[in-house]
């Protein structure tokens, strides 16, 4: 996978005003599952990908529960 150079703002400003994530700004999709756990007495949510050999490229995040909301209640 490589790294897209930083995006221009005629870059941004050429795209569509509701582009596709992966044809029109070059982000790759992944299926992503999430993970409670809990560490130093705090709670955690865990995105694991779906594909366990992601992992080993780092693709994972580790959220705070209190950041983490559902998109479509926010639009």
């Amino acid at each position: 996978m490589s790294v897209p150079r930083p995006a221009s703002r005629s870059d941004w400003e050429d795209q569509p005003d509701d582009p596709d994530l992966e044809h029109d700004l070059g982000y790759e999709l992944l299926e992503m599952r999430s993970v409670k756990a809990r560490s130093g007495g705090r709670d955690h949510l865990l995105f694991l990908p779906e594909e366990d050999e992601m992992l080993r490229s780092e693709a994972f995040i580790v959220a705070h529960p209190d950041v983490v909301c559902q998109l479509e209640e926010h639009i």
